[in-house]
């Protein structure tokens, strides 16, 4: 049985009605006094109380809590919030002459964003050189793809054309989120927490590894393919769908979450880490009514939603109602498309042309939202 908090006209109206009771004769609702004034901060009190009272029940669960508390929780089980992480790669300098680029020299993307030079490097004549760079600053933000241009703040000799390199600037992510309450997503600390109790470690189960993966920064949704290559093999694909658009990392990211498992993983285990194959659906919509401008960019927001939530890794593993993260035979649902297209914001009416039934996926295959058109 829960406990409902009075509102504060009704803790007022209990206030005056308890004068009334407690001193014969007084009356609060007459003017002018002061025992109106009075009960109205004695009401405001007890529901500061109250609100004080429900704010302290919801910091003892996991499931409500927030801040700092929910740091405690994670603290109990040896859990701590991914910190905030710069970007990592390569840039390329293209130098019409001689160059020199010495070490920890600034590069400024054109939004300010700034990238430091790893180790330096030199070019005696013209040509190209890359060199690896980190960003200053940490989080999403300094995440940058591949061809960008940046300018030279200081520490170069000469002068150079540079771009990010081809596998971009990567690994960039915020201080990792509390989540709203009772989430499941692995994307967020509260939802790390909750799969943590509900899945202790069990010395290398599939969901050892979800957790494992999970603790890499930018990882949203992990699935694990168990004996794909015969006994002992195990097959983990990360999905960083905050980082990248489709949520398929790239292979820098993948290297990253291999090498935090690598140090994780049972001895006997043969651990292979890697990002799914995207598995294109192009969606054709008919006769969508109205078809405003906004009514098409709401549809466009609740595919790529539905993509994220109903999307999964298949595998050849056997799926399991209480291993949902397990990759496993996966099939993607036309209906889930069609209802998606309903719920956006103003539609009335639509069909859809494409595409004509489910599509099944092969193992490592992962479903992704391809063009959308409007006919």
């Amino acid at each position: 049985m829960t406990f409902a908090i009075p509102s504060l006209p009704d803790l007022v109206e209990r206030a005056r009605r308890a004068f009334r009771g407690a001193l014969p004769g007084s009356d609060a609702w007459l003017w002018p006094n002061n025992i109106g004034p009075s009960a109205k901060v004695m009401g405001g009190l007890t529901h500061e109380v109250f609100g004080f009272a429900d704010y302290i029940a919801k910091q003892k669960f996991a499931l409500t809590a927030e801040g700092e508390n929910l740091d405690m929780h994670g603290a109990e089980l040896g859990l701590a919030r991914r910190p905030a992480t710069p970007s990592q790669g390569q840039a390329v300098f293209t130098a019409p002459a001689a160059l020199t680029v010495d070490p920890g020299a600034i590069l400024r993307r054109g939004d300010g964003v700034q990238f430091r030079v790893v180790a330096g490097g030199s070019l005696p004549s013209a040509g190209t050189m890359t060199l690896d760079i980190a960003s200053t600053g940490t989080g999403k933000a300094t995440v940058t793809l591949p061809g960008t241009t940046l300018s030279a703040v200081s520490g170069l000799i000469g002068v150079a054309t540079i771009e990010v390199g081809a596998a971009g600037l990567v690994g960039g992510a915020d201080v990792e989120l509390d989540g709203d309450p009772f989430t499941s997503d692995l994307g967020t600390f509260r939802g790390r927490i909750l799969f943590r109790k509900r899945n202790p470690p069990q010395g290398g189960s599939a969901a050892d590894y979800v957790m494992w993966a999970s603790e890499v920064g930018g990882v949203t949704r992990v699935f694990v393919e168990r004996r794909w290559s015969g006994p002992g093999t195990v097959r983990v694909f990360p999905l960083m769908h905050d980082l990248f658009e489709s949520g398929i990392p790239d292979a820098a990211n993948v290297e990253r979450v291999a090498e935090h498992i690598d140090v994780l993983a049972p001895a006997g285990a043969v651990v292979t880490v890697v990002a799914p194959v995207p598995r294109v659906i192009d969606v054709t919509i008919d006769g969508l009514v109205p078809a405003t401008t906004a009514v098409q960019e709401a549809v466009l927001a609740e595919l790529k939603a539905a993509f994220r939530r109903q999307g999964r890794v298949a595998g050849i593993d056997v799926l399991s109602p209480s291993m949902p993260y397990l990759a496993a035979s996966a099939t993607f649902s036309r209906s889930w498309i069609w209802q998606a297209v309903a719920n956006a914001s103003g539609e009335e009416r639509h069909s859809i042309a494409a595409p004509a039934g489910d599509i099944g996926l092969v193992p490592g295959e992962y479903p992704v939202l391809g063009a959308v058109a409007f006919t």
